[in-house]
């Protein structure tokens, strides 16, 4: 008797259906999500810089010298970049929508708290659970949007993206001191709760579930060599000049990254998923996008910091016109992300991100020789061609990082990228505040001070250049 042919017929190549295309465009469900997200990032963005311009105010309000009133901020700064690292783990363990509610019910509540506070020591630790919320915020939408939008479509949705992430931060100090004029100092930690509230309400329905693994474990000996280990660090890096022992506690926290970089390196199989996996560095093009997220926070937050005092200090400024006058750099990135998504999802990132760079540090230059006489309407338009140039490369940097991760990778990447662009921000602050201050101390009269700081802020800037080069000149 033959045997029966259990083997399966081949299918006709011409019956099978052939796999649906990528989409290309930002069809409704994603601009929703987009929409939902945004409204959370505003919320925390704002946060960031809204209290800079009160620091005066609370040390009068509060009776605290104005040393101790600084921590409002520095608190709040060193809390978000120590809770970036467990907000890839918190991802995979509880899902995109678990997490999007507890960061920002975590934010919200810390608001509400400082509004209430009795004392500066008070207002310091309710800054710092503010800050634990509003530091896994930023990843949340970074990974979300991406993982949402997918390879094809990562310029456009990074676009989307970096519009309040420029936005947010300059107009912190203009609502900051319009807040403080007419309401008082305890409403500059109110202004965030309607937008917090819309993001959570949105966020019911229009953030995903996603997929929680029940059986992810957190790497908690990674978790307290690494979040003790950036806080350390940037405390030290922050106080450079005005505390004594600033440089060992920037040595303790090199030595603690170092140590969970041997930790997460020698992870066994089988242990938990360190919380920033550093194998992602092994590809070069995350490798690249994170050493330019590293100089685009120096240059960022770097500008955000001396560009207000040079109003304030050189030009003689009050710190809403400061504010006002940080106005069109926001402008030129705003503009600027309505064409260049698009653009970075048809061909190489080489071009444009050097082309903005290159813009960016020109556009930086006039402040090295400008004085308290030089016209507001130059710098302001100065401000408006760096928004421009640091928008443009920003949306093909960022998207050249993400471009070639799976999925399940986004989370841990966005967590490793945010971690980044705050060490940048925080080397540069801390890097060009110390060269401002020695100048001013060592006798130089501040305009002069100001014009060697932001040649060495250019330079910076331009020193973008070389990892730049190295990026693909067509779409990978």
């Amino acid at each position: 008797m033959a045997e029966h042919d259990t083997s399966q017929p081949t299918p006709d190549p011409s019956l099978v259906p052939a796999p649906l295309p990528a989409p290309t465009r930002l069809d409704p469900a994603l601009w929703k999500l987009a929409g939902v997200l945004l409204v959370g990032a505003m919320a925390a963005l704002l946060d960031t810089t809204i209290v800079n311009v009160a620091v005066d105010h609370l040390s009068h309000a509060l009776d605290a010298p104005v040393s101790t009133a600084q921590w409002v901020a520095s608190a709040y700064l060193l809390s978000t970049a120590s809770v970036i690292p467990v907000t890839g783990w918190a991802v995979d363990r509880f899902g995109q929508r678990a997490t999007w509610m507890m960061a920002l019910g975590l934010f919200g509540l810390g608001s509400l708290l400082c509004a209430t506070a009795w004392s500066i020591e008070s207002l310091i630790a309710f800054r710092v659970i503010t800050g634990l919320g509003s530091g896994m915020v930023l990843p949340l939408v970074m990974t979300v949007l991406v993982q949402a939008a997918g390879p094809q479509r990562l310029g456009r949705a990074i676009g989307l993206l970096s519009v309040p992430i420029q936005i947010a931060p300059a107009m912190g100090p203009v609502l900051g001191g319009l807040v403080l004029d007419s309401l008082g100092w305890r409403w500059i930690f109110l202004v965030s709760i309607p937008l917090v509230v819309l993001a959570m309400l949105l966020g019911v329905r229009g953030v995903e579930r996603g997929d929680p693994r029940s059986s992810e474990r957190l790497d908690v000996l990674g978790l307290a060599l690494l979040s003790p280990g950036i806080a350390t660090m940037l405390y030290g890096l922050s106080v450079l000049g005005d505390v004594r022992f600033a440089p060992l506690f920037v040595a303790a926290g090199l030595l603690l990254i170092s140590g969970f970089t041997v930790h997460s390196l020698r992870r066994r199989s089988g242990g938990p998923a360190p919380v920033i996996d550093l194998r992602l560095f092994g590809d070069v093009l995350f490798r690249l996008g994170a050493m330019l997220m590293f100089v685009f926070g120096l240059c960022i937050w770097a500008g955000m910091f001396l560009l207000p005092l040079f109003f304030q200090q050189v030009q003689g400024t009050s710190a809403l016109t400061a504010g006002l006058l940080m106005a069109p750099m926001a402008a030129g990135v705003a503009l600027v992300n309505l064409f260049v998504g698009p653009i970075a999802d048809r061909s190489g990132p080489r071009y444009l991100v050097v082309g903005g760079l290159l813009v960016g540090a020109v556009a930086t230059a006039p402040f090295a020789v400008a004085g308290p006489d030089t016209s507001q309407a130059l710098l302001a338009s100065a401000m408006f061609v760096r928004g421009l140039g640091l928008g443009t490369a920003m949306v093909p940097m960022l998207a050249t990082a993400y471009r070639r991760l799976p999925s399940d990778q986004v989370p841990r990447a966005s967590s490793a990228l945010n971690v980044t662009q705050r060490l940048g921000a925080a080397v540069g602050t801390a890097a060009l505040a110390l060269l401002l201050s020695s100048l001013l101390a060592g006798g130089t009269v501040p305009t002069s001070a100001f014009q060697a700081t932001f040649w060495w802020m250019t330079g910076l800037t331009a020193l973008a250049l070389i990892p730049a080069m190295f990026l693909p000149k067509v779409r990978p």
